[in-house]
């Protein structure tokens, strides 16, 4: 059986696959990188464990605003550690026909938005919570692969 740090820098090559170079990209190649971006994000952060924690510094920006608030990799990874903690069990899904795509080519920037389902748990507290939530992702292609600029969302409310 691999390793921890053997099945993180895995979940990161997994996402890290679909980096190919940003200069050359259409706005229909920049639409379709982000959506897969988009759900292989949530494919690697659905691993159980701090697995995800790995790949922070090869997928993000140098900066990124995470939930309103502005961090640096070392900020987001604790942030993210923290969140693996609490739940150390997650599945994160996009909710189908839910995803909308929208980029601009002058600013090679592209934002994603959908509704994700998700189911999270801490067994060794008897912990458990599920529902549905919007999220925002902020890919940039402006350098030599594309990266997650921001990240948000939230609960959706029950009418």
């Amino acid at each position: 059986m691999p390793s921890a740090l053997s099945r993180a820098l895995l979940a990161a090559a997994t996402l890290a696959a679909s980096y190919l170079p940003a200069a050359a990209q259409s706005l229909a190649d920049m639409e379709q990188r982000s959506a897969t971006i988009a759900e292989r994000y949530l494919a690697v952060w659905s691993s159980s464990g701090e697995l995800s924690i790995e790949g922070v510094p090869y997928v993000y920006g140098p900066r990124v605003r995470f939930y309103g608030r502005e961090m640096d990799w070392r900020g987001l990874a604790a942030e993210k550690r923290r969140a693996t903690r609490q739940w150390p069990v997650r599945s994160y899904h996009h909710r189908p026909g839910s995803m909308r795509v929208l980029c601009n080519a002058d600013t090679r920037r592209c934002a994603v938005r959908s509704i994700i389902d998700y189911r999270v748990a801490n067994p060794g507290r008897g912990r458990r919570a599920a529902g549905a939530a919007s999220f925002d992702l902020g890919i940039s292609f402006e350098g030599p692969k594309p990266v997650i600029l921001y990240e948000g969302g939230g609960p959706l409310r029950r009418r």
